[in-house]
């Protein structure tokens, strides 16, 4: 399966997980690295967009397609989270989800729903999983946000 990741040009091809565990997220906490891909292109775009000031945005932006495997996947529904999981600021139950999966460390990958487009999925990588290697870097390819999504 493909998967996308958006991210500045120095740190696209980064697959450490290392932004995610200076910051935390809305399913990891602070210390714990993941990295977030979308289903699609189109929404890792939606997801950059709802996190970053527009006036902040990077002029050099790129997208990375990911080659994941399906094997080792959990896969969590609406129905499985709390029911305000898809409000901001997040609920930390979600926090505490994402690090129990990855305390556990059975799957490479975790399948939750978008926040910001519930019928699109989000997809966290466990850069600590034995089998990290059998992720794929296929491509990267810079992108501008259309300036009419800056209005």
């Amino acid at each position: 399966m493909i998967v996308y990741r958006i991210a500045k040009k120095k740190w696209i091809k980064d697959l450490s997980g290392t932004g995610a565990k200076l910051t935390g997220s809305r399913w990891n906490p602070k210390g714990y690295p993941v990295i977030y891909c979308a289903a699609t292109s189109s929404l890792a775009i939606l997801e950059k967009l709802v996190h970053v000031d527009f006036d902040l945005l990077p002029d050099d932006l790129y997208i990375a397609e990911l080659e994941i495997p399906d094997a080792k996947m959990e896969i969590l529904k609406p129905s499985d989270l709390p029911k305000n999981w898809n409000k901001y600021p997040a609920p930390d139950k979600l926090k505490t989800l994402g690090k129990h999966w990855l305390i556990q460390n059975k799957h490479l990958i975790l399948q939750v729903p978008s926040a910001v487009n519930p019928n699109e999925m989000n997809y966290l990588i466990n850069v600590a999983h034995p089998y990290i290697d059998k992720i794929k870097l296929k491509k990267t390819y810079p992108f501008k946000i259309d300036d009419r999504l800056l209005k």
